[in-house]
């Protein structure tokens, strides 16, 4: 009998697809992957991946491919850990739900690899026994119709979302079980032991410099000239921290310098800001909105974070309703609503 561990992968795109690639390269996992996009190509001819850390590898492709959950269900296996490595947009799909026909209630591992903070929330409420790991992936790549490019070397963050029900221990060792299976030596995947604090970390950029972005439509550099770094994002970045501190979380007192500091001599375009111009929606709810309901929680006033998510809501209304995920009447219904 194999003591191999089941592992599904759902969203192979260009860091699914390294992050599968990865795991199967070390050799310690039964690895399935659901492909919603490309299946067929995959499905006939695998993955051709031009990569940093492995090289050129033309028609990889693992075991099993599925094109959505229900066909992984289909199959009868029963996952040790499912790796969820989609965009993250609740406003569209919730991944709580979707997984459902795969989880197994109390034994399914989850890890959530995936942008956004408090992400274990949900994941709790329908899966209150299970061990939800947090998985932060610093990694240039992409995906082309089936052609994986990665550009810059795959770092992954592990570590676990505080499950209540469940002992630190019992958690902690789910997050080392995965990184066996996945770490190697072409990656380098290591663990930590706070995720709230690595994502609070992570918010200071994300929150401030990637939302106002994808706002206004510049980089990160066009944004410091223009003057929108000082009058908007670094207020922005005060308020993260602010929340962090009333969180509990205690940032480092230069991470704003340093934050700021991390594009330097690039032009650099943050994802949000890459989307927003592909016409693809955002990441917004688990950047921007789960930080504001913490925020409101906690009784921390964010008067910049606020706006900036408002403008955003407005910007992925029309990216949903480009994409069609939005449909108004031909005709402006009136409303007798009174503004004042």
């Amino acid at each position: 009998m194999s003591d191999k561990k089941n592992v599904l992968l759902i969203g192979a795109g260009g860091v699914g697809t390294i992050v599968a690639y990865g795991i199967d390269y070390v050799g310690k996992s039964n690895l399935s992957i659901v492909v919603r996009r490309d299946y067929v190509k995959v499905k006939d001819a695998g993955y051709d991946i031009s990569s940093v850390d492995y090289g050129n590898i033309k028609g990889w492709k693992p075991a099993n491919i599925y094109p959505n959950v229900d066909a992984a269900a289909a199959s009868g296996e029963v996952y040790d850990f499912i790796v969820i490595a989609t965009k993250n947009l609740p406003d569209i799909v919730k991944m709580e739900e979707l997984v459902k026909p795969v989880v197994v209630p109390g034994k399914t591992t989850l890890v959530l690899m995936q942008n956004g903070f408090d992400l274990g929330r949900p994941f709790f409420v329908h899966y209150p026994k299970n061990v939800i790991l947090s998985g932060v992936s610093h990694i240039g790549s992409h995906n082309s119709g089936g052609v994986i490019c990665q550009t810059q070397k795959d770092k992954a963050v592990v570590s676990y979302f505080e499950n209540p029900n469940l002992s630190k221990e019992q958690q902690e060792t789910k997050a080392h079980e995965f990184i066996s299976l996945y770490s190697n030596d072409k990656n380098d995947c290591v663990y930590f032991d706070d995720a709230k604090w690595y994502r609070y970390r992570k918010l200071v950029y994300n929150a401030s410099l990637n939302t106002v972005c994808a706002l206004t439509g510049v980089d990160t550099g066009r944004l410091a000239f223009s003057g929108g770094l000082d009058t908007v994002s670094i207020p922005a970045m005060r308020e993260v921290v602010k929340i962090a501190e009333a969180d509990g979380v205690k940032l480092p007192s230069d991470v704003i310098n340093s934050v700021v500091h991390s594009d330097d001599g690039d032009w650099f375009e943050p994802s949000m800001r890459v989307d927003v111009k592909k016409g693809n929606p955002v990441e917004l709810e688990v950047i921007l909105g789960n930080l504001l309901k913490v925020a409101g929680e906690l009784g921390v006033e964010t008067p910049i974070l606020t706006v900036v998510y408002n403008l955003l809501k407005v910007v992925q209304f029309r990216l949903k309703e480009e994409q069609g995920l939005i449909t108004l009447p031909k005709e402006r219904p009136i409303t007798d609503r009174v503004f004042k």
